[in-house]
């Protein structure tokens, strides 16, 4: 389930990626006015795909945390 989280945000990100470098090129510049038109449902259903690249990122933050808590103590400093 977690390394199907993954791929999904993996996904999310280079289709982030693709969608913001779009602005520095030209021709791909005249397709941000037709993503802006785009119907409520699917821009609501663009947001929620941003919320899933939320539960990505906790995964995956939970999982370096659970996965070796001493490493975790010799990167951030230990103040305890």
């Amino acid at each position: 389930m977690i390394s199907l989280l993954r791929w999904v945000g993996t996904l999310l990100i280079v289709a982030g990626l693709l969608l913001a470098g779009s602005w520095f090129i030209e021709p791909l510049r005249n397709l941000w006015p037709l993503i802006l038109d785009l119907p409520l449902p699917i821009r609501i259903g663009l947001v929620i795909a941003g919320l899933g690249l939320l539960v990505v990122m906790a995964t995956i933050i939970q999982d370096l945390r659970a996965s070796d808590p001493e490493s975790i103590k010799e990167h951030l400093g230990d103040d305890s």
